[in-house]
């Protein structure tokens, strides 16, 4: 697409992200005859747009714009139908789904059209992304920040309904008593009834993203939560889990990055256990999920099939990371939790595995069915751990990525008072860090 075409479009967004809070504005006040003019005319808009992109994008193009359309207008006909059926939904859907399809959308085609190849365009594209509604409160000072719970709990599903019913059942009988939560649902192309599951849970609001892949980071608008708590499809949450991460996180302000032990996760983040039915996981998280503070365990860095971040430091992380998560093409998608692992420690922040909230985790359901290919995994992971270097000056899986297991095995740690820790060729740490937390234990 040419530059000029470009901006153009990004026009067109800009004034059909206004029609949709006009949209929003006329529901409010009961003004059908406007409400469905405004959405007649986004639905003919979003339209001639995606033949725009059709014409335009080459196929294999990173500009997804028709995606992103089709993803516009699944959104907005699921909410003209929410109008006569569930008409409580209709202001949410039309602010954080499809207000958040088209402000994601123009993101994207900003970056891919514009800054994509043009270096000198990332400061005008930073400053783009700055005034978006996503990252807004990053412009309130810190003590004027205002949220509307304690706690966002989001599920990102994508098709595997049966591991989906699990662990959303298991968030419902383990909800934190005393705080003020919500349940965000986010299905993100799913052909299996994920969606019409996700939008019968009466206590869940839901993002439906009808492409999967098409809008990256939709959920940072919507999380309206002090906290956020990130929960993948595939893991079942055992007794008091929930209560002991928001403890951890509220009462610890330097912890940045938490998760708790789960199986079938790498970074030995496991605790010894061994169950083979549902009622033995909640026999043992039950006995296991008791608070203890000894049981915080830092880490250099973290996997993360959940996990706990305050939301101004997730914001501020991810608008300082977004190129890398979204648009590099060479690291977009790979070593996110090193990504993340790595900032919070340069910025001042604990990652924290937390062993008193132990969860259940099958383990990349997604990517091992639905993937299957070693090698072209093989090969991205290699790039990206390039990529991953030449950005950070740090290789994610160089000296010190992970402790020794062996090491630990075979040396025993007596207690010392005042005990100091040298690392003598270190490289990120692990091993030094583990001493330090055996003796603190």
């Amino acid at each position: 697409m040419n530059v000029e075409l470009v901006y153009n479009i990004l026009d067109i967004f800009a004034t059909m992200q206004d029609a949709v809070k006009q949209m929003e504005s006329a529901y409010s006040d009961g003004r059908t005859e406007m409400f469905n003019m405004l959405a007649t005319d986004l639905q003919d808009g979003l339209n001639a747009v995606k033949h725009i992109a059709e014409q335009n994008v080459p196929v294999g193009s990173t500009i997804r714009l028709a995606d992103q359309c089709v993803c516009a207008l699944e959104s907005l006909k699921d909410i003209r139908k929410l109008v006569t059926d569930n008409p409580e939904k209709v202001s949410w859907k039309l602010e954080y789904e499809l207000g958040s399809i088209l402000e994601i959308g123009a993101q994207q085609l900003y970056y891919w059209g514009i800054v994509d190849g043009h270096p000198e365009e990332k400061e005008k594209f930073e400053e783009f992304l700055a005034d978006s509604d996503m990252f807004r409160i990053l412009k309130i000072p810190a003590q004027e920040r205002e949220y509307a719970c304690d706690l966002s709990i989001v599920v990102t599903g994508y098709n595997h309904l049966d591991v989906t019913k699990l662990c959303v059942a298991s968030i419902l009988d383990n909800l934190p008593e005393g705080i003020i939560y919500e349940l965000i649902l986010q299905n993100h192309g799913s052909h299996d009834g994920t969606k019409e599951y996700f939008e019968s849970i009466q206590r869940a609001r839901t993002i439906n993203v009808t492409v999967n892949g098409a809008v990256p980071g939709i959920v940072l608008k919507a999380c309206r939560g002090k906290y956020l708590l990130h929960i993948s499809n595939d893991v079942v949450i055992g007794k008091h889990a929930i209560d002991n991460l928001y403890r951890c996180a509220a009462t610890h302000p330097d912890y940045g990055f938490i998760v708790p032990s789960t199986p079938n996760v790498s970074n030995l983040q496991t605790v010894p256990v061994n169950y083979g039915t549902a009622e033995q996981f909640a026999a043992f998280a039950e006995k296991n999920n008791v608070y203890d503070e000894k049981s915080h365990e830092q880490r250099v860095r973290l996997c993360n099939p959940l996990d706990i971040v305050p939301i101004d430091i997730y914001l501020k992380a991810y608008f300082e990371l977004y190129e890398d998560m979204f648009f590099n093409k060479k690291v977009m998608a790979s070593f996110p939790d090193d990504k993340r692992s790595l900032w919070m420690r340069r910025n001042g922040y604990k990652n924290i595995l937390a062993k008193d909230a132990y969860c259940h985790h099958f383990g990349s359901v997604t990517l091992k069915r639905d993937l299957g290919k070693e090698e072209e995994q093989t090969r991205l992971y290699a790039a990206g751990r390039k990529a991953f270097y030449d950005k950070f000056h740090v290789d994610p899986w160089g000296t010190g990525f992970c402790f020794d297991p062996d090491l630990f095995s075979q040396w025993k740690i007596d207690r010392k008072d005042n005990a100091c820790v040298l690392g003598i060729n270190c490289g990120l740490g692990s091993n030094s860090l583990k001493v330090k937390e055996i003796l603190r234990e």
